[in-house]
């Protein structure tokens, strides 16, 4: 019978193992990402379009609440003049498409516009934010070059990713947040499953009186860390768009799938505190029976202890004292409890809101977090209150208990253990999928870290379930053979205590490798993923390169239309401007006096002026390239109309020249 029970651990592990891989060679695993990211927009970023858009879309590779906005602005004489022409809205057919309107598109200027958004996702409710640049016409910033076009530089990863005092706060909560929720399923599967009946239940109340002050600990630790987790989201938020009320910040929890969700997870912590503070955790009612057989080895420890003095935990655990009550319902209650609060991390986080179909995902990682406690909690509470209270000099005494305790205790580690490595090998392969990112990207430099932990974990649980496990049950077999006075015996009691402290170091130094493995989750909820932008050939978008040039412009000056000409609109040469005015009824106007005043628009070139006289059809006059139009890039010719008995006209012409 034990041996079948040890052969359903492996054929489990394979089982899942092979159901994993049958799913990847069926369906291959999506990428996924944390936060809202743009991975598409119309017009698309860095292109040149002919005409000024009526409203610019915005697309993210998850959906978005409605607290996400952009603002427009066009690019005119090196100011930014914002021509947004109403907040923001989410399309109605697209949860992950933002649409910002243009006001009175037809009398925007050509030129450069940027677009500056900032956006919440729906689902984790973190912050993100980026700009993207589209020309109409030309470049309004005489930036010379091809353009980058496409997502790949519309977000601002490097503000996103920055670790100021916000981002440290946050990643140092979620740590402890993840540690208190991993110590608490621990504590609670442990004690609801294995230590409230059956070899070893003795020693529960003693073991009760820790525990239940941890899991007020723990359960405490979740509740401020969810509060200030979602004061934190605000904070991020505020600061990428200042000016923002405290009633608009706080539209974060009703208007996002999160701030709902959140405020679900707050009820059921809420709920699992005022369910600790009702249940009995000392409360003796159930006195046991009828003890259980006793082995040889139990009469021999038994017939040793009679010429020893008696111990404290000895006797704990060999007097027939009644055992804690634990009715089932509790045990149905916390194990519910634990599952929806599982459930509520699931449901927010990164990789849920991009996995498509969701349902997988949703299962894979529950079993993740549930395992992870299951596995790292269980080895927290057997090397921080279980051990502690068997081990050292009384060792000797309660090893019988112990082996049977980690005999319940292996099966169930076991498993957690195998849970939690299939779990991440789904999560892991959906979030990288190029090898380079595990280096040259920090969420992947975090994952390899992770990865490593997990590895480390690994080994030490099989060494201390597979290895020191059955040795400390083998040597204390053979204490109990060799009298008390013989130097055999001091010499198996020194193998035996050597092998309880090598169990407890191995145990301690897998909750180590426990809590880098958490630290590398908060990293990488921070980090996220690497973007996956769409598969799309942007070389097709039509556009025009940013050092096209652009030697004549023509505009209407009042009742005058008035083309400006520069010739031969390049570097190194003298230039000649040549300034054609009509009137309303096409015929030429030559009794006007015209200035020109020329300068870079992105820098201080030096001003320069000319002045033209009336008396023909063409107005003519030329800069010498050390006066003007010395440098590649965008000049401003600002022209100046007077005619007799006339009022002042005044407009500027932006002029591209090359190199």
């Amino acid at each position: 019978m034990q041996q079948r029970r040890l052969l359903v651990l492996p054929i489990a592990l394979l089982l899942s193992f092979l159901a994993y891989f049958t799913i990847s060679a069926i369906q291959p695993l999506p990428a996924a990402q944390a936060h809202a990211f743009v991975i598409g927009s119309d017009p698309v970023d860095g292109s040149t379009i002919g005409k000024v858009p009526s409203q610019v879309s915005i697309f993210f590779n998850a959906p978005i609440s409605a607290m996400s906005h952009a603002h427009i602005y066009s690019i005119q004489n090196g100011n930014l003049v914002e021509v947004t022409a109403s907040y923001s809205a989410i399309s109605p057919s697209n949860s992950r498409e933002l649409i910002t309107s243009l006001k009175t598109p037809a009398t925007q200027p050509e030129g450069s516009y940027e677009v500056l958004w900032t956006a919440i996702a729906n689902n984790d409710g973190n912050t993100s934010y980026g700009i993207i640049g589209f020309d109409v016409g030309y470049s309004g910033t005489g930036a010379s070059g091809v353009a980058t076009l496409g997502p790949s530089s519309s977000n601002n990863l490097n503000g996103i990713h920055k670790l100021d005092t916000t981002a440290l706060l946050s990643i140092a909560w979620e740590l402890l947040a993840s540690a208190a929720l991993t110590f608490w399923i621990g504590i609670l599967v442990v004690e609801q499953l294995l230590l409230s009946a059956g070899r070893g239940s003795g020693i529960f109340p003693q073991v009760r009186k820790h525990s239940h002050i941890i899991e007020w600990l723990c359960l405490s630790i979740l509740l401020c860390g969810e509060c200030i987790a979602i004061i934190l989201r605000m904070v991020r938020f505020a600061q990428a768009t200042p000016g923002q009320s405290l009633g608009q910040l706080l539209h974060i929890i009703p208007d996002t799938t999160y701030g709902i969700i959140w405020f679900l997870r707050i009820l059921l912590i809420i709920t699992a505190m005022v369910f600790l503070r009702l249940t009995p955790h000392n409360k003796d009612v159930v006195p046991v029976s009828e003890p259980e057989p006793m082995t040889n080895f139990e009469r021999l420890t038994t017939q040793e202890l009679k010429i020893n003095n008696h111990r404290r935990t000895r006797q704990l655990i060999e007097t027939p004292l009644p055992e804690p009550a634990t009715p089932r319902r509790h045990t149905a209650i916390w194990m519910a409890l634990i599952g929806l609060i599982i459930l509520t991390y699931v449901l927010t986080s990164s990789v849920i809101s991009v996995l498509n179909p969701p349902i997988s995902a949703i299962v894979f990682d529950w079993f993740y977090l549930a395992a992870q406690g299951v596995w790292l909690g269980g080895f927290a509470y057997l090397a921080y209150l279980l051990l502690p209270l068997l081990t050292g000099v009384e060792l000797e005494y309660n090893t019988e208990t112990l082996t049977s305790l980690l005999r319940r205790l292996t099966p169930l580690l076991m498993v957690g253990l195998g849970i939690q490595i299939v779990s991440e090998l789904f999560i892991s392969e959906a979030s990288m999928h190029r090898w380079q990112d595990f280096i040259n990207d920090p969420y992947g430099r975090t994952l390899l870290v992770q990865i490593v932990a997990t590895l480390l974990a690994v080994g030490l649980s099989m060494y201390s379930l597979c290895v020191l496990r059955p040795r400390l049950t083998h040597q204390a077999l053979l204490l109990p053979v060799v009298k008390a006075d013989l130097p055999a015996r001091r010499t198996r009691q020194s193998r035996l205590s050597s092998t309880g402290r090598q169990l407890k170091i191995s145990t301690k130094l897998l909750t180590v490798c426990g809590a880098i493995m958490l630290l590398c989750l908060a990293l990488q909820s921070f980090y996220t993923p690497p973007i996956n932008f769409p598969n799309i050939n942007y070389s097709n978008v039509q556009t025009s390169p940013k050092n096209n040039v652009i030697t004549a412009q023509t505009q209407q000056m009042g009742d005058l239309t008035v083309t400006v000409q520069v010739m031969p609109g390049r570097v190194g040469y003298d230039h000649t401007v040549i300034v054609i005015i009509n009137n309303n009824k096409g015929q030429p106007v030559t009794d006007a006096q015209v200035t020109l005043t020329t300068n870079m628009q992105l820098m201080d070139m030096g001003t320069t002026h000319a002045s033209i006289n009336g008396g023909n059809p063409v107005y003519i006059t030329t800069f010498a390239k050390k006066d003007a139009f010395s440098m590649a890039g965008l000049w401003q010719i600002k022209v100046g109309i007077q005619r007799p008995k006339q009022s002042l006209l005044e407009e500027t012409y932006n002029i591209v020249l090359t190199a």
